[in-house]
């Protein structure tokens, strides 16, 4: 794959790799600048077969992480036994092991993310078979780097350009918002502005945050997936709706699964089990449908679903699938993720087995 990054900007190309889930090696030029990168399945990752080793000490030289005396060191060591400075790092307790791998997403983010604001640019990706992942050091989640890299663009001509024209309508897409990005505030407040399908130039007017900021929030959004451009030919032939009597059975036996968590969970840590799972729900409702906006959760740890019912009973079936359903499905896998950290994978199995014991509403 060639083109050039006036044509299609570094998100979109990374945006495309991501999705296709390609493996192989990116190569970004522009002018003296030759910048490059491995994928593997769609993921950004740090081989140790393409990383230039002395570079990256020269990176934590610069920073001051690594002295001169200790790089010396390093160096000499590295040659005496033959051995990677890498290696050497942790072995010579330069570095933890922690230190050094978050050192190398570092390197690759930084080396990268100046490519965001380039308007002219030469690329070639060159399509390779999936790497071994015992050679894989580092994997860098593509689209949470896209997310990053917007976030940190300084070129406001460009990202100006790139934004979509503001007599356009905008809505939330529910069924393909990723469930790995964590928003800030500030992008949760924009998403919470498009409820419904709004004009961007609404958006600009209302956005406490301003035009320059929300625009890039807005194009920050669009390339992760939480919102889009409504279709033009929507097909007239709806399916129909979902039974009164269906929604309550799903309802019922989702906070049936929600009260086993939360009594789960309580006998483990006690009290502190509501605020635990509470923050799940709030960290959720992003990716959520406007339905899910006034869900609270309930001091036997159930879901209140006056809401939910009251925005799912004039959905079609097709609807009610995608925004109550899946949202419904989020929750709780937030909830038992939630579990996995408090209290550890055992704990995690365990309670799935119990859940799938509970029914399932499909």
């Amino acid at each position: 794959m060639h083109g050039e990054l006036a044509e299609k900007h570094f998100s979109q190309l990374l945006l495309h790799i991501y999705k296709a889930e390609g493996s192989g090696r990116l190569e970004v030029i522009k002018e003296s600048i030759d910048l490059r990168a491995t994928f593997h399945k769609g993921q950004l990752v740090i081989i140790k077969d393409f990383l230039d080793e002395e570079a990256f000490c020269d990176s934590l030289h610069k920073k001051k992480i690594l002295d001169s005396p200790s790089l010396k060191r390093c160096i000499k060591h590295a040659e005496d036994q033959k051995e990677s400075l890498l290696k050497t790092l942790i072995e010579l307790d330069i570095l933890t092991p922690q230190q050094l791998w978050a050192s190398l997403e570092e390197y690759q983010r930084t080396d990268l993310l100046p490519i965001f604001d380039w308007e002219q640019g030469e690329y070639y990706f060159d399509i390779e078979k999936p790497i071994h992942e015992h050679k894989i050091l580092v994997q860098i989640h593509t689209l949470g780097f896209i997310h990053d890299g917007i976030r940190h663009m300084q070129n406001e001509t460009l990202l100006k350009s790139l934004a979509p024209d503001e007599s356009k309508n905008v809505e939330r897409l529910f069924s393909e918002s990723p469930k790995s990005i964590t928003l800030s505030d500030p992008e949760k407040y924009v998403l919470s502005l498009i409820n419904k399908p709004k004009g961007l130039k609404h958006i600009y007017t209302v956005s406490e945050l301003g035009h320059r900021e929300t625009q890039r929030i807005i194009f920050s959004l669009i390339n992760l997936g939480f919102i889009g451009f409504p279709q033009k030919n929507k097909t007239s032939q709806s399916s129909p709706e979902i039974p009164k009597s269906e929604i309550y059975r799903i309802l019922e036996l989702f906070n049936e699964k929600c009260s086993f968590i939360f009594k789960y969970i309580s006998k483990e840590v006690g009290p502190v089990a509501l605020n635990i799972l509470e923050k799940c729900l709030e960290d959720a409702k992003p990716s959520l449908s406007p339905i899910f906006e006034k869900a609270r959760l309930g001091p036997d740890g159930k879901v209140e679903t006056n809401s939910i019912l009251k925005g799912g009973i004039s959905l079609s079936r097709e609807e009610f699938n995608v925004q109550v359903l899946n949202g419904l499905n989020d929750i709780l896998v937030a909830e038992v993720l939630a579990v996995k950290r408090t209290l550890g994978n055992e704990h995690e199995s365990t309670l799935v087995n119990h859940l799938k014991k509970i029914g399932e509403w499909n």
